[in-house]
């Protein structure tokens, strides 16, 4: 089923847990697709963490991050090393079905221009965890399905916004594209919600995202509805700084205009529940501040870009990818 000619770089960032990491290896390498590389990103200082890398995975590539980079940046650190094709970037909490990467690969050629592909997620308990991204009309990007019982709804090839990060396969060419100062990943998101902001870039790049429901894997999100609250407060003031720098580079006026109204009611109804629910995590909106005028800047790039490529004009700032 896998096709032999296809360089792949499997891209994976660990923290100091590695209680998932032999069953993500083993899923690895029984994959039906030959994956030609494997890059690890050690976001953390224990040193256990390198000796069972090599002990699961001797042949990979791995790289030590003890400045925790976050997500982002342990992918951009991956992504300096990787050789391949496709990059597949993975969570250490993910157990691919045999055929998730052959399935990814051969919907690449369902459409045109795809940038990335992704399959469906599931929680160990059986619920759906991610059947890609959908934007809800107060610009929030959610996962689809998200903890529904049911997932027969979810059975054929679409175009989806975006698929989760967790399990994704990305053209190498797509990812060049649309790099910020040859940079894959934006680090100013430094985790959660940095592959909505790729795929969104995707998007704007004429790139289109393809959810590939024959790819399965089982994903044990540490992130739930149900376990907010168990979620470090570090990460969680994390996520919310996150929305507003996608709004910041993403929200446009032309585009986005109807749906002003439900986005400030929402945004009324999130301060409150925050303010009754979670304060200590309310410190997210001091941080997506102190970031205001880069995500402007970038914010300003991409609409560029955009121009650029209404009026047939050639980005030449695209570059390979460099140490920071």
């Amino acid at each position: 089923m896998g096709t032999p000619s296809a360089n792949i770089t499997a891209c994976v960032v660990l923290h100091d847990d590695i209680s998932a990491l032999g069953s993500l290896c083993a899923s690895l390498e029984r994959q039906s697709q030959v994956i030609c590389q494997f890059v690890f990103c050690l976001n953390g200082t224990d040193p256990t963490v390198r000796d069972a890398v090599i002990q699961e995975m001797p042949q990979a590539t791995i790289l030590e991050r003890p400045d925790n980079p976050g997500f982002s940046g342990g992918i951009n650190a991956c992504m300096e090393e990787a050789t391949g094709d496709y990059v597949f970037t993975l969570n250490a909490d993910v157990d691919l079905d045999e055929a998730y990467v052959a399935n990814c690969l051969a919907a690449f050629d369902s459409e045109e221009n795809v940038g990335v592909v992704g399959g469906l997620l599931m929680r160990p308990d059986g619920l759906v965890d991610s059947a890609g991204f959908a934007m809800q009309p107060w610009m929030r990007v959610v996962d689809r399905g998200s903890g529904a019982q049911d997932h027969s709804r979810f059975s054929r090839r679409e175009v989806v916004v975006g698929v989760c990060g967790a399990a994704a396969l990305f053209s190498k060419v797509a990812l060049l594209d649309i790099a910020e100062n040859s940079r894959v990943m934006d680090e100013d998101f430094w985790m959660y919600k940095e592959d909505q902001d790729i795929c969104l870039r995707l998007n704007a790049g004429g790139f289109v995202c393809v959810f590939e429901p024959k790819a399965q894997a089982v994903h044990q999100r540490g992130w739930a509805a149900e376990n907010r609250r168990e979620v470090p407060i570090q990460l969680r003031r994390h996520s919310l700084k996150n929305r507003y720098l996608l709004l910041l580079k993403h929200w446009r006026f032309p585009n986005h205009v109807r749906m002003l109204p439900l986005l400030l009611l929402f945004e009324v109804f999130l301060f409150f529940g925050l303010c009754l629910r979670d304060p200590r995590a309310m410190t997210g909106y001091a941080m997506a501040v102190r970031l205001l005028p880069k995500m402007l800047r970038k914010r300003k790039e991409l609409k560029m870009r955009a121009r650029n490529r209404r009026l047939g004009i050639k980005d030449e700032s695209s570059k390979p990818f460099v140490a920071a």
